[in-house]
């Protein structure tokens, strides 16, 4: 070897190779090289300090206490084999829909707000299960004693309606004449209905 004073030499004992940028195990404090740096490649003794597990059952879903260095995979076959309490299961979509016809189960509760019942996500405006405590707006009738005064608020609100309507035509088409003769086009000649000749 040409440089065998710097470097250090790996600490396993099967490795034992030369390596110039060695690393230290944090945990036990030997020099490793590059292929053995992980714990678990060189086995080290100290990883339980860093690899902590918690087993927790599959059957019963209990946390099973375990001493550091210990198999977890054999503290949960020995808690499953002796003292394991077996839990029913849950089941998770328990809210059935309340439409008629409908079979759908959700796992969390949608209930209306006006008549309180449990519905789907496809049934849960109240438009969509036919709720019986809900009016849609639209549907409304209007009371008969009062239906002079509406006819009439109605008709107003209808003439304002078309009135607006008409002004945004009017500002509309002076736009675009305004438009036109900014640009250099000249606007549309228009046809007088009793003669042939053309207006301009």
């Amino acid at each position: 070897m040409e440089l065998p004073h710097i470097g250090q030499s790996c600490s396993n004992s099967s490795c034992n190779r030369l390596d110039f940028l060695p690393y230290k195990c944090d945990l036990c404090s030997k020099i490793f090289c590059e292929d053995l740096r992980q714990y678990q490649h060189h086995d080290c003794p100290e990883r339980y300090r860093v690899d902590a597990q918690v087993p927790v059952c599959p059957k019963c879903g209990d946390i099973i206490p375990m001493k550091p260095g210990e198999d977890p995979n054999y503290k949960v076959n020995s808690h499953i084999e002796n003292n394991c309490r077996k839990t029913p299961k849950v089941k998770a979509y328990s809210n059935k829909c309340n439409k008629k016809g409908c079979k759908k189960k959700e796992a969390i509760p949608v209930q209306c707000g006006t008549c309180k019942q449990n519905f789907c996500l496809s049934h849960r405006f109240e438009q969509d299960h036919d709720c019986q405590g809900f009016q849609h707006p639209l549907a409304r009738r209007p009371n008969p004693s009062s239906s002079r005064g509406q006819s009439s608020d109605e008709a107003m609100a209808r003439r304002l309606a078309e009135e607006e309507d008409a002004a945004l035509a009017r500002a509309l088409q002076a736009s675009l004449v305004e438009e036109r003769y900014a640009t250099g086009r000249r606007p549309p000649q228009r046809q007088d209905s009793n003669s042939s000749c053309q207006i301009s």
